[in-house]
């Protein structure tokens, strides 16, 4: 009841009126949602105009506990036939949410004696958290010594755990990861050994067929005949240049393996579309140093990326039933010189550096795919234009930076001086939303400026602060793990896929972390490079926006399943709805 002399205000509006706040509140309302949607639409996480933060990195490897070496199979006084190999991959082994470090090593050539104590192995060092690692090599059966190349982590029997492909010199090995801490090799039984008078490099695993299983791609470097020793064949190599006649190497088509489910796979690489022929030599396209699986397109279904020593790269688009095909810029687009790298970028979808979805994008608009062949005077490779680099976001400001070793690599076969040094400091690029920045890098002893005979580079959260790491592999030298120092205390969202339809590990899913200033996107594509593979997990860096209102994932299938996180700071997996 209303006091005695004193209307009540809102009992004296008829029924139905309305309050003359009214058409002043509203207004305003619609204005500030209009105003918010343009901000958030048009300017996310908007470019910094400013010097990039510095990249502070601390060499931990002691600390961390890696003591593996990588021997290279050089001795003293003896020619070593390549500069190439030192690959490293992060993975989870054990399923207990923290990245584990395999070092790939090779030995000694076949004709040289051995100068170790031992024959070196591959190693395998688990995380014990807190930065620290232990060597159970022997325990996980991985103790196997090898002409190692390169390292691909897949699940190919998708029982949750992953599994280890290395390529080699020589043949090809396949261990399955049993689920009690140890490896079998299971190789000859899956069929996937390869040519034992074939040199292999990278390799990738991606569902070419879509039926939910990993299929196997494996690039092959060079063979040799099966009437020659690999001694005879070196030793014809450097007799001098061929001249695009076959002296004691020659090129060779990459080698696919489909998965047939029950543990085994048949070799089906003549019918998938992959053997190029190069139109100069007559011979298949030579000398691949690693494949990577990207979505280059956005259609969901991965496509292939090969790079090679000498040349451009070559991006082969997934056709959906097994097959691919080479994609060609249009004639009327090519370009010379420094522009070659971006040629065609009406033909294929093409995002600025901010806005970058997968690593094609990233690669493209950093200038590192696709570009022009090298000088032919020059006197060595250079290893970030040949996927020689990881990608991280490392200040954790919403925008994917790139780390490089900066590795160099003799250009030919087995042409290798002695006393030339081929360190470098390795390098990280800044990416302010319109482009690159080399970021500084503080000097001392242990930061990531001190020059290193760098091979693969491979990024994780090696300690679960939401902070990605960086491990680099050194040829025939100690690897060299850093510690993400950077302290900027911005927000981050870390997630997993788990498919159930789609193949486990989920590949060319496609993610959107949904903030009030924008959306982030990141596809699911096995973290590739030269001789590496980073963590599996998708690492989304907030800035100072500390609110997801939503994660949305686009599965391979077609299914949309939206997701709303507790919070921000934290790991989040997501599996595909039944």
């Amino acid at each position: 009841m209303p006091a005695p002399g004193r209307p009540d205000r809102e009992a004296a509006l008829p029924r139905g009126a309305i309050s003359p706040l009214v058409p002043v509140l509203v207004p305003l309302a619609v204005a500030a949602i209009v105003i918010g949607f343009f901000f958030s639409r048009f300017f996310p996480f908007a470019a910094q105009t400013g010097n990039p933060p510095a990249a502070r990195f601390t060499d931990v490897t002691s600390d961390a506990g890696l003591a593996f070496v990588h021997d290279s199979g050089a001795r003293e006084d003896e020619e070593t036939p390549t500069t190439l190999p030192g690959a490293v991959a992060f993975l989870d082994y054990d399923n207990d949410g923290r990245p584990d470090l395999f070092f790939v090593s090779g030995t000694t050539w076949p004709w040289l004696p051995s100068a170790m104590g031992g024959p070196p192995t591959c190693a395998l060092y688990h995380n014990d958290g807190g930065g620290h690692f232990s060597d159970v090599t022997r325990e996980a059966g991985l103790d196997v010594t090898m002409l190692g190349m390169g390292v691909a982590v897949g699940d190919y029997d998708g029982d949750g755990l992953p599994d280890i492909f290395v390529t080699g010199i020589g043949g090809n090995r396949l261990f399955h990861n049993q689920g009690n801490g140890r490896f079998v090799d299971m190789t000859d039984a899956a069929g996937v050994r390869g040519d034992d008078h074939v040199w292999s490099t990278g390799a990738v695993w991606i569902d070419i067929f879509g039926d939910g299983r990993l299929d196997l791609v494996v690039c092959n470097y060079a063979r040799w005949s099966r009437q020659a020793e690999l001694e005879d064949a070196f030793a014809a190599e450097r007799a001098g240049p061929s001249y695009m006649a076959p002296a004691g190497f020659v090129s060779v088509f990459p080698s696919v393996y489909r998965n047939l489910g029950n543990g085994k796979f048949k070799e089906i690489s003549a019918g998938t579309g992959l053997n190029l022929i190069d139109r100069q030599t007559g011979f298949p396209r030579a000398l691949p140093l690693a494949v990577a699986a990207v979505d280059a397109n956005g259609d969901g279904k991965l496509d292939l990326l090969f790079a090679y020593q000498t040349g451009d790269d070559v991006l082969f688009l997934n056709q959906g039933d097994g097959t691919f095909r080479q994609w060609n810029p249009p004639a009327r687009e090519r370009r010379e010189g420094a522009s070659a790298g971006l040629v065609g970028a009406g033909a294929l979808s093409f995002a600025r550096p901010g806005q970058a979805a997968g690593r094609f994008d990233l690669l493209r608009a950093a200038g590192l795919a696709m570009v022009p062949a090298p000088d032919e005077a020059d006197s060595y490779c250079r290893l970030r234009n040949k996927l020689g680099v990881a990608f991280l976001d490392y200040d954790l400001d919403g925008r994917i930076d790139i780390v490089s070793g900066d590795g160099l690599a003799e250009p030919g076969l087995v042409h290798f001086e002695h006393g030339r040094s081929f360190a470098a400091a390795p390098s990280v690029l800044w990416n302010s939303g319109r482009g690159w920045l080399r970021a500084p890098v503080p000097a001392g002893p242990g930061s990531l400026s001190r020059p290193a005979l760098a091979r693969g580079v491979a990024v994780a959260d090696v300690e679960g602060n939401g902070s990605l790491d960086v491990v680099i592999a050194q040829n025939g030298g100690r690897p060299r793990l850093f510690r993400n120092d950077q302290r900027l205390h911005h927000a981050w969202l870390r997630i997993d896929l788990v498919g159930t339809h789609c193949q486990r590990d989920a590949g060319g899913a496609r993610v959107e972390v949904h903030t009030p200033r924008g959306v982030l996107v990141q596809t699911m594509e096995p973290a590739m490079g030269f001789m590496a593979q980073s963590e599996k997990t998708l690492t989304f860096g907030l800035g100072d926006d500390d609110r997801v209102r939503t994660v949305v994932v686009r599965w391979p299938g077609g299914v949309r399943q939206e997701v709303r996180p507790a919070g921000v700071n934290r790991r989040l997996v997501i599996t595909e709805p039944n």
